[in-house]
């Protein structure tokens, strides 16, 4: 996962380079008026999903490693998808904008929750046993 974040923000930097776009500005800034519409829209799409992965990211490696100690295989497996989920939310978002997105989220977003309740159940499984 973190892996995959560290290239999501190396994506960013080429786009930085490619529009021209210094930092800090994060895409509604000085640099990035500059840029047409066309440009600023890609240049944003890109920034937007490295942005969203640092966002979702505390959270995901929380519920993976929590499920991961009371389901430590099927915590692996949600997980593994979790990162094709992001992989595909990635290339669709960076490519195609907000809309093409839509796949991968569900994807992550259904393993997500697997893992959030895999948690859940065994903090509960764990409490009542005592």
């Amino acid at each position: 996962m973190g892996f995959q974040c560290f290239v999501a923000g190396t994506k960013v930097a080429d786009a930085r380079k490619k529009y021209n776009v210094d930092y800090p500005d994060m895409g509604s800034g000085r640099f990035a008026a500059k840029l047409s519409d066309k440009d600023w829209t890609e240049f944003n799409n890109i920034m937007r999903v490295h942005q969203n992965y640092i966002e979702a990211l505390p959270f995901a490696m929380a519920v993976v490693l929590v499920s991961g100690l009371f389901h430590p295989t099927q915590s692996a497996l949600t997980a593994l998808a979790y990162i094709v989920g992001r992989y595909v939310y990635a290339n669709g978002y960076s490519s195609g904008g907000p809309e093409a997105r839509l796949t991968g989220a569900k994807i992550s977003m259904s393993a997500l929750f697997i893992n959030f309740l895999s948690s859940l159940i065994g903090i509960f499984n764990a409490l009542r046993s005592k």
